[in-house]
Protein backbone atom coordinates (compact mmCIF):
# COMPACT_ATOMS: atom_id res chain seq x y z
CA UNK A 1 0.00 0.00 0.00
CA UNK A 2 2.96 2.39 0.63
CA UNK A 3 3.85 1.47 -3.29
CA UNK A 4 0.57 2.21 -4.24
CA UNK A 5 0.79 5.63 -2.18
CA UNK A 6 3.92 6.59 -3.53
CA UNK A 7 3.88 5.81 -7.19
CA UNK A 8 -0.05 6.81 -7.27
CA UNK A 9 0.42 10.90 -7.98
CA UNK A 10 3.22 10.01 -10.52
CA UNK A 11 0.84 7.80 -12.45
CA UNK A 12 -2.04 10.21 -12.31
CA UNK A 13 0.70 13.22 -13.64
CA UNK A 14 1.90 11.13 -16.10
CA UNK A 15 -1.78 10.24 -17.42
CA UNK A 16 -2.17 14.58 -17.21
CA UNK A 17 0.65 14.66 -19.71
CA UNK A 18 -0.46 11.72 -22.04
CA UNK A 19 -3.80 13.22 -22.55
CA UNK A 20 -2.09 17.38 -22.84
CA UNK A 21 0.48 15.66 -25.08
CA UNK A 22 -2.63 14.61 -27.16
CA UNK A 23 -4.37 17.64 -26.92
CA UNK A 24 -1.34 19.71 -28.47
CA UNK A 25 1.06 17.39 -29.96
CA UNK A 26 5.14 17.51 -29.26
CA UNK A 27 5.87 18.79 -32.59
CA UNK A 28 3.66 21.58 -31.74
CA UNK A 29 5.29 21.64 -28.24
CA UNK A 30 8.75 22.62 -29.97
CA UNK A 31 7.36 25.33 -32.60
CA UNK A 32 6.01 27.07 -30.13
CA UNK A 33 9.64 26.91 -27.74
CA UNK A 34 11.69 27.90 -30.83
CA UNK A 35 9.75 31.55 -30.51
CA UNK A 36 11.02 32.23 -26.86
CA UNK A 37 13.89 34.44 -26.51
CA UNK A 38 16.32 32.64 -24.31
CA UNK A 39 18.68 35.90 -24.10
CA UNK A 40 15.81 37.34 -21.51
CA UNK A 41 14.32 34.42 -20.41
CA UNK A 42 17.96 32.54 -18.82
CA UNK A 43 18.30 35.56 -16.63
CA UNK A 44 14.90 36.49 -15.75
CA UNK A 45 13.87 32.43 -14.40
CA UNK A 46 17.57 32.93 -12.78
CA UNK A 47 16.76 36.12 -11.03
CA UNK A 48 13.57 34.79 -9.92
CA UNK A 49 14.85 31.64 -8.39
CA UNK A 50 17.20 33.43 -6.38
CA UNK A 51 14.69 36.43 -5.63
CA UNK A 52 12.11 33.93 -4.12
CA UNK A 53 15.18 31.79 -2.30
CA UNK A 54 16.21 35.20 -0.80
CA UNK A 55 12.62 35.77 0.51
CA UNK A 56 12.24 32.90 1.69
CA UNK A 57 14.61 32.43 3.60
CA UNK A 58 14.42 36.62 5.01
CA UNK A 59 11.18 35.49 6.40
CA UNK A 60 11.69 31.97 8.19
CA UNK A 61 15.04 33.74 10.13
CA UNK A 62 12.76 36.40 11.07
CA UNK A 63 10.01 33.49 11.94
CA UNK A 64 12.75 31.45 14.24
CA UNK A 65 14.24 34.38 15.78
CA UNK A 66 10.06 36.15 16.90
CA UNK A 67 10.25 32.82 18.65
CA UNK A 68 13.34 32.49 20.16
CA UNK A 69 15.55 30.79 17.83
CA UNK A 70 18.37 32.45 16.43
CA UNK A 71 19.84 31.43 12.87
CA UNK A 72 21.03 33.36 10.21
CA UNK A 73 20.44 33.17 6.59
CA UNK A 74 23.90 31.64 5.46
CA UNK A 75 22.91 28.28 7.95
CA UNK A 76 19.44 27.98 6.46
CA UNK A 77 20.20 28.52 2.65
CA UNK A 78 21.97 25.35 2.34
CA UNK A 79 19.55 23.59 3.83
CA UNK A 80 16.56 25.00 1.93
CA UNK A 81 18.84 23.93 -1.18
CA UNK A 82 19.22 20.65 -0.37
CA UNK A 83 15.60 19.98 0.54
CA UNK A 84 14.71 21.12 -2.65
CA UNK A 85 15.65 18.18 -4.36
CA UNK A 86 13.48 16.43 -1.81
CA UNK A 87 10.53 18.61 -2.42
CA UNK A 88 10.88 17.76 -6.38
CA UNK A 89 9.73 13.53 -5.15
CA UNK A 90 7.94 15.21 -1.97
CA UNK A 91 7.00 18.15 -0.45
CA UNK A 92 6.34 17.11 2.83
CA UNK A 93 9.40 14.90 2.67
CA UNK A 94 11.37 17.74 2.26
CA UNK A 95 10.14 19.78 5.14
CA UNK A 96 10.59 16.58 7.39
CA UNK A 97 14.15 16.83 6.23
CA UNK A 98 14.24 20.76 7.21
CA UNK A 99 12.89 19.63 9.98
CA UNK A 100 15.63 17.45 10.83
CA UNK A 101 18.46 19.79 9.73
CA UNK A 102 17.40 22.22 12.23
CA UNK A 103 16.90 19.68 14.92
CA UNK A 104 20.79 18.35 14.45
CA UNK A 105 22.28 21.62 14.21
CA UNK A 106 20.49 23.61 16.21
CA UNK A 107 18.50 21.79 19.08
CA UNK A 108 15.39 22.80 17.73
CA UNK A 109 12.69 20.22 18.59
CA UNK A 110 11.51 18.28 15.69
CA UNK A 111 7.66 19.05 16.65
CA UNK A 112 8.84 22.86 17.26
CA UNK A 113 10.54 23.19 13.54
CA UNK A 114 7.33 21.19 11.93
CA UNK A 115 5.16 23.81 13.70
CA UNK A 116 7.35 26.74 12.25
CA UNK A 117 6.79 25.09 8.31
CA UNK A 118 2.81 25.01 9.46
CA UNK A 119 2.84 28.58 10.60
CA UNK A 120 4.37 29.40 6.89
CA UNK A 121 2.88 27.07 5.17
CA UNK A 122 -0.78 28.24 7.07
CA UNK A 123 0.31 32.03 5.88
CA UNK A 124 1.03 30.82 1.82
CA UNK A 125 -2.25 29.05 1.66
CA UNK A 126 -4.59 32.00 3.12
CA UNK A 127 -2.54 34.16 0.74
CA UNK A 128 -3.47 32.25 -2.17
CA UNK A 129 -7.09 31.88 -1.49
CA UNK A 130 -7.28 35.61 -0.54
CA UNK A 131 -5.89 36.44 -4.04
CA UNK A 132 -7.85 33.91 -5.69
CA UNK A 133 -11.17 35.95 -4.04
CA UNK A 134 -10.20 39.24 -4.57
CA UNK A 135 -9.48 38.02 -8.53
CA UNK A 136 -13.32 36.43 -8.56
CA UNK A 137 -14.80 39.99 -8.22
CA UNK A 138 -12.81 40.85 -11.39
CA UNK A 139 -13.30 37.46 -13.37
CA UNK A 140 -15.04 34.76 -14.74
CA UNK A 141 -13.32 31.60 -13.42
CA UNK A 142 -14.73 29.17 -16.12
CA UNK A 143 -13.00 25.59 -16.69
CA UNK A 144 -14.58 23.02 -18.56
CA UNK A 145 -17.45 25.13 -19.35
CA UNK A 146 -18.19 25.06 -15.50
CA UNK A 147 -17.93 28.33 -13.17
CA UNK A 148 -15.60 28.15 -10.33
CA UNK A 149 -16.69 31.90 -9.31
CA UNK A 150 -18.75 30.36 -6.14
CA UNK A 151 -16.84 27.67 -5.48
CA UNK A 152 -14.30 30.15 -4.69
CA UNK A 153 -16.18 32.21 -2.45
CA UNK A 154 -17.18 29.20 -0.87
CA UNK A 155 -13.68 27.90 -0.04
CA UNK A 156 -12.22 31.58 1.12
CA UNK A 157 -15.49 31.68 3.63
CA UNK A 158 -14.83 28.66 4.94
CA UNK A 159 -11.07 29.82 5.13
CA UNK A 160 -11.56 32.96 7.12
CA UNK A 161 -14.33 31.24 9.30
CA UNK A 162 -11.34 28.41 9.98
CA UNK A 163 -9.19 31.21 10.85
CA UNK A 164 -11.48 33.13 12.86
CA UNK A 165 -12.01 30.23 14.91
CA UNK A 166 -8.17 29.22 14.91
CA UNK A 167 -7.47 33.00 16.79
CA UNK A 168 -10.85 32.11 19.21
CA UNK A 169 -9.25 28.78 20.10
CA UNK A 170 -5.93 29.74 20.75
CA UNK A 171 -5.97 33.14 22.33
CA UNK A 172 -9.50 34.04 22.49
CA UNK A 173 -12.88 33.01 24.34
CA UNK A 174 -13.21 30.04 22.90
CA UNK A 175 -10.46 28.01 24.88
CA UNK A 176 -11.29 29.67 28.52
CA UNK A 177 -14.75 28.66 28.10
CA UNK A 178 -13.48 24.79 26.92
CA UNK A 179 -10.83 24.94 29.52
CA UNK A 180 -13.71 25.37 32.36
CA UNK A 181 -15.48 22.31 31.19
CA UNK A 182 -12.07 19.67 31.43
CA UNK A 183 -11.71 18.34 27.71
CA UNK A 184 -8.73 16.49 27.93
CA UNK A 185 -8.18 16.79 24.09
CA UNK A 186 -8.77 20.71 24.51
CA UNK A 187 -5.54 20.45 27.12
CA UNK A 188 -3.84 18.03 24.86
CA UNK A 189 -3.98 20.27 21.71
CA UNK A 190 -3.02 23.16 23.31
CA UNK A 191 0.39 21.31 24.73
CA UNK A 192 1.93 19.85 21.91
CA UNK A 193 4.49 21.31 20.25
CA UNK A 194 3.36 20.98 16.83
CA UNK A 195 1.55 23.42 17.89
CA UNK A 196 3.27 25.91 19.44
CA UNK A 197 3.52 29.09 17.08
CA UNK A 198 -0.71 28.95 16.55
CA UNK A 199 -0.49 28.85 20.48
CA UNK A 200 1.81 31.66 20.79
CA UNK A 201 1.27 33.45 17.82
CA UNK A 202 -0.20 37.57 18.49
CA UNK A 203 -2.60 38.39 15.54
CA UNK A 204 0.91 40.60 14.81
CA UNK A 205 2.48 37.83 14.30
CA UNK A 206 0.54 36.73 11.03
CA UNK A 207 0.56 40.07 9.70
CA UNK A 208 4.25 40.78 9.78
CA UNK A 209 4.66 37.07 8.66
CA UNK A 210 1.95 37.58 5.65
CA UNK A 211 3.48 40.55 4.79
CA UNK A 212 7.21 39.30 4.67
CA UNK A 213 5.81 36.47 2.45
CA UNK A 214 3.57 38.59 0.01
CA UNK A 215 6.86 39.62 -2.57
CA UNK A 216 6.62 35.55 -2.83
CA UNK A 217 3.22 35.43 -4.05
CA UNK A 218 2.85 38.37 -6.49
CA UNK A 219 6.25 37.79 -8.44
CA UNK A 220 4.66 34.01 -8.61
CA UNK A 221 2.27 36.16 -11.09
CA UNK A 222 4.20 38.62 -12.18
CA UNK A 223 6.96 35.86 -13.48
CA UNK A 224 4.13 34.23 -15.96
CA UNK A 225 3.57 38.07 -17.01
CA UNK A 226 7.45 38.16 -18.11
CA UNK A 227 7.52 34.61 -18.91
CA UNK A 228 4.68 35.06 -21.68
CA UNK A 229 6.64 38.44 -23.28
CA UNK A 230 9.57 36.32 -24.04
CA UNK A 231 7.49 34.67 -26.47
CA UNK A 232 6.66 37.96 -27.82
CA UNK A 233 2.69 37.25 -26.65
CA UNK A 234 1.04 39.77 -24.33
CA UNK A 235 -1.72 38.71 -21.81
CA UNK A 236 -4.10 41.15 -19.50
CA UNK A 237 -2.42 41.45 -16.23
CA UNK A 238 -5.61 41.27 -13.94
CA UNK A 239 -5.90 38.11 -15.62
CA UNK A 240 -2.97 36.79 -14.36
CA UNK A 241 -3.80 38.43 -10.91
CA UNK A 242 -6.93 36.43 -10.45
CA UNK A 243 -6.18 33.48 -12.48
CA UNK A 244 -2.94 32.45 -11.45
CA UNK A 245 -3.40 32.12 -7.57
CA UNK A 246 -6.17 29.57 -8.56
CA UNK A 247 -3.86 27.59 -10.87
CA UNK A 248 -1.61 27.54 -7.22
CA UNK A 249 -4.65 26.74 -5.62
CA UNK A 250 -5.26 23.78 -7.37
CA UNK A 251 -2.12 22.82 -7.45
CA UNK A 252 -1.95 22.44 -3.79
CA UNK A 253 -4.63 19.27 -3.96
CA UNK A 254 -2.73 16.31 -3.57
CA UNK A 255 -3.38 14.54 -6.86
CA UNK A 256 0.34 14.91 -8.13
CA UNK A 257 3.52 15.88 -7.25
CA UNK A 258 3.96 19.20 -6.80
CA UNK A 259 0.73 19.57 -8.62
CA UNK A 260 2.63 18.30 -12.40
CA UNK A 261 0.10 17.96 -15.11
CA UNK A 262 -2.74 19.47 -12.90
CA UNK A 263 -1.39 23.36 -13.25
CA UNK A 264 -0.11 23.12 -17.09
CA UNK A 265 -3.79 21.92 -17.31
CA UNK A 266 -5.58 24.44 -15.22
CA UNK A 267 -3.40 27.50 -16.67
CA UNK A 268 -4.08 26.68 -20.20
CA UNK A 269 -7.67 26.22 -19.50
CA UNK A 270 -8.19 29.56 -17.67
CA UNK A 271 -5.59 31.88 -19.98
CA UNK A 272 -5.36 30.45 -23.46
CA UNK A 273 -7.97 32.52 -24.70
CA UNK A 274 -6.77 35.76 -23.02
CA UNK A 275 -3.33 35.85 -24.98
CA UNK A 276 -2.24 37.96 -27.72
CA UNK A 277 0.16 37.91 -30.08
CA UNK A 278 1.21 38.20 -34.05
CA UNK A 279 2.74 34.43 -34.21
CA UNK A 280 -1.17 33.27 -33.59
CA UNK A 281 -2.16 35.18 -36.85
CA UNK A 282 0.74 33.17 -38.73
CA UNK A 283 -1.63 29.96 -38.10
CA UNK A 284 1.57 27.89 -37.30
CA UNK A 285 0.56 27.04 -33.31
CA UNK A 286 -2.13 28.40 -31.30
CA UNK A 287 -2.35 30.23 -28.01
CA UNK A 288 -3.29 27.19 -25.93
CA UNK A 289 -0.44 24.95 -27.63
CA UNK A 290 2.33 28.00 -26.89
CA UNK A 291 0.75 28.58 -23.22
CA UNK A 292 1.05 25.09 -22.67
CA UNK A 293 4.67 24.98 -24.10
CA UNK A 294 5.30 27.71 -22.03
CA UNK A 295 4.51 26.54 -18.85
CA UNK A 296 6.59 23.48 -19.55
CA UNK A 297 9.72 25.46 -19.82
CA UNK A 298 8.53 27.78 -17.03
CA UNK A 299 8.06 24.63 -14.60
CA UNK A 300 11.52 22.67 -16.14
CA UNK A 301 13.89 25.27 -15.90
CA UNK A 302 12.55 26.15 -12.13
CA UNK A 303 13.20 22.41 -11.57
CA UNK A 304 16.60 22.36 -13.33
CA UNK A 305 17.43 25.74 -10.88
CA UNK A 306 16.54 23.42 -7.60
CA UNK A 307 18.48 20.63 -8.42
CA UNK A 308 21.45 22.46 -9.41
CA UNK A 309 21.57 24.44 -6.32
CA UNK A 310 20.52 21.42 -4.32
CA UNK A 311 23.63 19.37 -5.56
CA UNK A 312 25.83 22.70 -5.44
CA UNK A 313 24.92 22.88 -1.29
CA UNK A 314 24.40 18.95 -0.42
CA UNK A 315 28.02 19.06 0.49
CA UNK A 316 28.06 21.94 3.11
CA UNK A 317 24.77 20.60 4.95
CA UNK A 318 26.23 16.93 5.02
CA UNK A 319 29.24 18.33 7.17
CA UNK A 320 26.79 19.98 9.60
CA UNK A 321 24.84 16.77 10.00
CA UNK A 322 28.17 15.37 11.01
CA UNK A 323 29.39 17.58 13.26
CA UNK A 324 26.45 19.51 14.74
CA UNK A 325 26.86 22.67 17.47
CA UNK A 326 27.64 21.35 20.60
CA UNK A 327 25.92 24.61 22.46
CA UNK A 328 22.15 24.40 23.17
CA UNK A 329 20.12 27.12 21.58
CA UNK A 330 17.14 28.10 23.63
Amino acid sequence: MSKIKTLLPWLVAAGIFAYLFHLYPPQKIWESLRFVRLATFIPFAIGYFFFILFVDIFSLTHLLKRFGFKIGAKELVPARGVTYLLMILNYAAGQAAFAYYLKRSHRIPLWEAFSIFFFVAFIDIYWVISLAFAGSFFLDFVIGGIALKKFVWGVAVAAYALFALNLFFWRGPLYRKLEGKNLKIVDWIRNKDIFRLLKEARISDYLRLALLRFPIHITLIISMYVVLLTFDVFVPFLQLLGNIPLVILTGMIPITPGGFGTTNAVMVELLNSHLKSPIFDQGIITPAELLFAASLLWMFSNLILKVLFGMICLKGVTKEFLHPPSQNIP
